[in-house]
């Protein structure tokens, strides 16, 4: 069971990450909400997905707890400007990880991030977890 978890995180952040790039690269294809948004959306969700996939059989409330901690904490080291960091932050992954600046409208948006993962992560659970035992859902 923890290893079929564990591919199924490996798949849903690997759709994830380039759904979230393109809001950055090009985005010109999305409304300008998720032009303006959406890139933090997908970064929480991803966050999400990666510690589900770190520890697939804990309470999905508590990842989802974890997960936005981890986002705020990511958000709050933008507040740190010391001279190597701001260099690093503008190198490539860096500064998709690390972000350039602080904003308050980020904390919500990794909070809807953290709210979209959640179903999505129960949902493919469910499925799973049917298909594994016969179950029709």
């Amino acid at each position: 069971m923890k290893q079929k978890r564990r591919w199924l995180y490996t798949v849903l952040i690997l759709l994830n990450i380039p759904l979230g790039l393109a809001t950055r690269w090009a985005p010109q294809y999305f409304s300008p909400l998720v032009q303006e948004y959406g890139g933090d959306v997908f970064s929480a969700t991803c966050i999400f997905f990666g510690i589900r996939f770190l520890y697939p059989l804990k309470p999905l409330l508590r990842i989802a707890l974890i997960s936005y901690i981890v986002c705020i904490c990511i958000e709050l080291q933008q507040l740190y400007q010391a001279a190597w960091i701001v260099k690093l932050r503008h190198t490539f992954p860096f500064g998709i990880i690390l972000g350039f600046g602080f904003k308050w409208s980020d904390c919500v948006c990794y909070a809807v991030g953290v709210v979209i993962a959640l179903p999505i992560a129960w949902l493919c659970e469910q499925l799973f977890r049917n298909k594994a035992t016969g179950v029709q859902p």
